[in-house]
């Protein structure tokens, strides 16, 4: 069928993101991308403090080499902590979250200065890594040891696109089975938008 006679649709509300303000934009892109999952990223501030925050627009970039990328926007006092932190030290720790650490995680995305740590805030545990100097978070069962590859500038705020390379992978036993992850027993964690989580039910195969 040609393009030309394609009919138009009913029951749709167009909506123009350029006319809205910054918190409209927001809330209809994330409302509408979900469910996304969370990477709660450790790293090293200027005075030695372990800073961890969860981000929430976060992919795989590319499996060859492992790449993983997280979106940092802007934040109340201007560029946020994890951004500083990367852009110094060159390395950070994602951290993958399941149900169980849903508020902490809410309350490790509260602004704090950086002299402050969500990890001692929070009273997480915190295990050595082997590759990079951040360290990674006891109670997740899938952490991620990067190294920084390349930080792209989006957008007007602007966001910043944190790419890393993965040099090490850390699974929590009993989880893997021929490198394929327990689904049930991960138990992901999924952001939906503000205040609000979700996870896993029905899994479709098809």
């Amino acid at each position: 069928m040609p393009v030309q006679d394609i009919p138009a649709a009913p029951g749709y509300e167009e909506v123009q993101p350029d006319v809205l303000d910054r918190a409209r934009r927001y809330k209809l892109f994330t409302g509408a991308v979900v469910p996304r999952p969370i990477a709660l990223v450790t790293s090293i501030g200027e005075t030695g403090v372990v800073n961890a925050a969860p981000f929430s627009q976060f992919v795989i970039v590319a499996v060859d080499p492992g790449l993983l990328g997280f979106s940092i926007g802007p934040g109340p006092r201007g560029y946020k902590d994890t951004l500083r932190n990367v852009q110094r030290e060159r390395e950070f720790v994602i951290n993958m979250v399941s149900w169980s650490l849903a508020a902490i995680v809410q309350r490790c995305g509260e602004d704090l200065p950086p002299e402050m740590s969500e990890i001692e805030e929070n009273e997480l545990e915190l295990i050595r890594s082997e590759r990079v100097k951040a360290p990674r978070v006891a109670a997740s069962k899938v952490q991620f040891e990067c190294v920084l590859e390349r930080i792209v500038e989006a957008g007007d705020a602007p966001n910043h696109f944190v790419i890393g390379k993965v040099v090490l992978a850390h699974i929590e036993k009993g989880l893997l089975s021929d490198f394929k992850i327990d689904t049930r027993r991960y138990d992901p964690l999924a952001r939906i938008g503000g205040r609000t989580f979700a996870r896993l039910g029905e899994i479709l195969s098809v």
